[in-house]
């Protein structure tokens, strides 16, 4: 009786407690369906809906599954993609997702179409294709980390490289390395120079070109005609053709010079922009015959134009270290001709020539020094040029030497070149074979203006 009564008050004691205004009977009836209508859940479901595509950063589009996402990307540009990298983190991740999966693989990069003799309207198209990769390249992947960014550099170079693909039929005339340089100084702008010096490391190294390299320069030249053709192709195609401005060129010409002693400084700049034909660098041209005046340009501007990049926008060159590889260059792999080194000087310039000049007059080269400058007259009556700039040279060459007695040595060095070359075309103008008659006419034209310009200058105060 005593425990009936004792269960009976435990009971009424729980069903207070239940029923009271401050407990929820749900929490005890966890099977019991609140009643609610159906209408209510609807809505409510749709308001949760709304609120998550709201807050994602994808908005409506974050709602399709991946698979979906890629196919709708896949009916972009490579414009397209790129612009949509910036839009937003979230994107950039989604894009850079798929540009790592095999529907960018197949629809977006087609290296073998690269592996072609194509005309110059094709190849303008690929070069732009390549560049607007690089620029999606360039974004997607603008939060890695450098070494991240150069293993995609190295893996693009490996499927563009002709030696691993069986589609490159001519690889002189293929533009696959044309397409790689444009991606890569597209991908890599805006990169300190560290960084660019790594890129520049890893693709060395990732190739042989190194290797490649000190063969070139290690053998005599013209010894190995087809690599060094591939080492200039490789090396202008990929580091510098592509360059958008001269502080650019000036930078991956000095990574290409620097590591190597000045007179192989000198051989790479040769083999870089020297003239080539078939194929072939043309190492003794200039040291057999002078170049037609109409080929000058074809000769000496490609080579004319890196020495002035030097000279003008790198700080890691001197002046001596210019010079030093000016006569390196025209002393390999023989002795040039006069006239041939007096239109690369011309070529490069006033500034350039007049520091070569002047360093040949303090170390007492007086008679090389007549004979350029008899070539300069020559080339310059040639071209049907003016000789004032001539005229300032031999100033400069005068000023730089130091006693009356050298400065009149020159001089009488200058017009006793003249003569030895006049009287040596002299003897030869009769048989017309070589155009020695023509020569010989230039020459002795050559002569007079320069006498002319000189004799106003000493007369300038009576005219």
């Amino acid at each position: 009786m005593f425990h009936l009564r004792r269960l009976s008050i435990i009971w009424a004691s729980t069903l207070a407690a239940l029923f009271s205004p401050g407990m929820d009977i749900k929490a005890y009836f966890t099977c019991k369906k609140p009643r609610r209508s159906n209408r209510l859940i609807v809505k409510e479901v749709e308001e949760k809906k709304v609120q998550a595509i709201t807050q994602s950063p994808l908005g409506y589009f974050d709602i399709l599954p991946i698979e979906l996402k890629f196919c709708v990307l896949g009916y972009l540009s490579i414009d397209d993609l790129s612009l949509l990298t910036i839009t937003s983190k979230s994107m950039r991740n989604l894009v850079e997702c798929y540009r790592v999966s095999m529907f960018h693989t197949r629809e977006v990069i087609v290296h073998s179409r690269a592996h072609g003799v194509l005309d110059v309207e094709n190849q303008a198209e690929w070069l732009q294709r390549y560049k607007k990769l690089g620029l999606l390249m360039k974004r997607s992947t603008c939060l890695y980390a450098t070494k991240e960014r150069l293993k995609i550099v190295n893996d693009f170079l490996t499927r563009m490289m002709c030696a691993n693909t069986e589609n490159c039929k001519d690889q002189t005339r293929c533009v696959a390395q044309l397409c790689f340089g444009k991606f890569l100084h597209t991908m890599i702008a805006g990169w300190d120079d560290s960084e660019c010096q790594r890129a520049f490391d890893a693709i060395c190294q990732h190739t042989f070109i190194l290797k490649n390299m000190k063969i070139v320069v290690s053998s005599k030249p013209g010894a190995h005609p087809c690599l060094e053709y591939d080492v200039r192709c490789f090396l202008r195609r990929v580091f510098l053709d592509a360059c958008s401005n001269v502080a650019d060129k000036a930078f991956w010409l000095t990574r290409i010079l620097k590591p190597w002693p000045l007179v192989q400084q000198a051989r790479l700049l040769y083999l870089l922009y020297g003239a080539a034909h078939n194929e072939e660098v043309l190492w003794y041209q200039m040291c057999g015959s002078s170049v037609d005046v109409t080929h000058l340009a074809h000769y000496f501007g490609g080579l004319a134009c890196a020495m002035q990049t030097l000279y003008a926008q790198s700080n890691e060159w001197s002046e001596d270290d210019l010079i030093s590889i000016l006569d390196e260059m025209t002393s390999c792999p023989e002795e040039w001709v006069a006239e041939n080194v007096a239109a690369l000087l011309l070529a490069c310039g006033d500034a350039l020539t007049s520091k070569m000049l002047v360093s040949k007059a303090i170390n007492g080269r007086v008679l090389e020094l007549s004979s350029i400058i008899t070539s300069f007259c020559l080339v310059s009556v040639k071209n049907s040029c003016g000789l004032s700039h001539v005229l300032g040279l031999v100033q400069s060459v005068l000023q730089a030497m130091d006693n009356t007695r050298d400065r009149i040595f020159f001089l009488n060095g200058l017009m006793d070149m003249f003569k030895e070359l006049i009287l040596d075309l002299h003897g030869f103008a009769d048989s017309d074979e070589d155009g020695n008659e023509e020569k010989l006419y230039f020459l002795v034209t050559a002569f007079a203006e320069f006498s002319k310009r000189i004799i106003h200058l000493a007369f300038k105060t009576m005219l």
